[in-house]
């Protein structure tokens, strides 16, 4: 039994498609991540919803971040015979298994190096939005296909020039190798914000800041 683990309470709603996680400890941040994908979710409280809909079918890590502690759960999204329905299954790992997420971590570089290039060609990008509202607010990172970068700049610039969404911030950073930036960010939530590195582009791509009306 994972004794850590007992620090947080775990599961999925009724629906299966959210993660619901409560502690008496500050919950500081979750990342969902496989070998091509990953996504943070900034939380700092003690409880947390997180939807699991957009989330790609696949075998995920889930890490959940209390002060010093990491608290880790294995996170499976499929699709059944049933009506094509999607299933997600959740399951905290035992302490004998936790060292299998370092290797997991460790063998990134070596999963994804045969797809990347040692140029400074980025092969993905690094997305940090943060949505402020009257109704509250919440900020995620994930990392993102050149597509998908596309339609959500063209969706920003539209909504920082209106009365609701001024305030939020769109910030999108070039990465050149996907599972070298992964772990330094994994282990420190604030790499992105690196004055210099070899693995992704400290200048951003694109900000919000940028591209605000000014007649606003």
């Amino acid at each position: 039994m994972n004794k850590r683990a007992e620090a947080l309470e775990q599961a999925l709603n009724k629906n299966g498609d959210s993660l619901v996680l409560k502690s008496e400890k500050t919950i500081q941040q979750v990342d969902i991540f496989n070998k091509d994908y990953m996504k943070t979710f900034n939380i700092n409280g003690n409880e947390a919803k997180i939807d699991l809909s957009l989330i790609p079918e696949g075998r995920f890590i889930v890490q959940a971040r209390l002060g010093k502690k990491r608290i880790v759960m294995y996170l499976k999204i499929h699709e059944t015979l049933e009506n094509n329905a999607t299933k997600t299954e959740l399951a905290t790992l035992d302490e004998t298994d936790i060292s299998s997420v370092e290797i997991e971590e460790a063998k990134l570089s070596e999963t994804i190096a045969s797809v990347e290039e040692s140029s400074k060609k980025p092969v993905s990008y690094w997305v940090v939005y943060e949505s402020v509202g009257g109704s509250g607010s919440y900020k995620t990172m994930s990392l993102e296909r050149k597509d998908d970068v596309a339609k959500m700049i063209s969706k920003n610039k539209l909504e920082i020039n209106t009365k609701i969404g001024k305030n939020n911030k769109l910030v999108v950073y070039e990465v050149y190798n996907i599972s070298k930036f992964m772990r330094k960010q994994l282990r420190n939530p604030n790499y992105f914000s690196s004055s210099k590195s070899k693995f992704f582009n400290v200048e951003p791509y694109y900000t919000s800041s940028n591209h605000k009306d000014s007649t606003q």
